[in-house]
């Protein structure tokens, strides 16, 4: 596999988990509290996460070398920076599928409207 799509299905592999793991949590708050379960609340609970994970790897792509002779040390690995900068790089990719999941379940929001218990 190389170097992209791996770096894209691993990135697609955290959005889809948060993206589970909201679903799982709105079922149980709309399952506590009698409610109807509706696509928006799921589509609610990514928004901060998008924000964050926006603002995490915009900081961790921030430490970016720009010169390519700073990406690696002497003996040829990578140096703490550009590592920094690659997982920055992964969750700034990861935070727009997050983006799509959001739009994702709003439109399934908008189709599947929960009826009044």
């Amino acid at each position: 596999m190389n170097d992209l799509s791996k770096l894209l299905f691993d990135t697609w592999i955290i959005s889809a988990t948060l993206a589970f793991i909201n679903v799982i949590i709105a079922m149980a708050i709309h399952l506590s509290t009698g409610t109807g379960f509706d696509f928006f609340t799921v589509s609610n609970l990514m928004i901060p996460e998008f924000g964050v994970m926006l603002i995490i790897g915009a900081s961790l792509l921030s430490r970016q070398p720009l010169d390519d002779a700073k990406r690696y040390d002497s003996e040829g690995n990578p140096t703490k920076s550009w590592r920094y900068a690659q997982v920055g790089k992964k969750i700034i990719l990861a935070s727009l599928f997050l983006l799509a999941f959001i739009g994702f379940f709003y439109l399934l929001g908008l189709v599947f409207i929960p009826e009044p218990l």
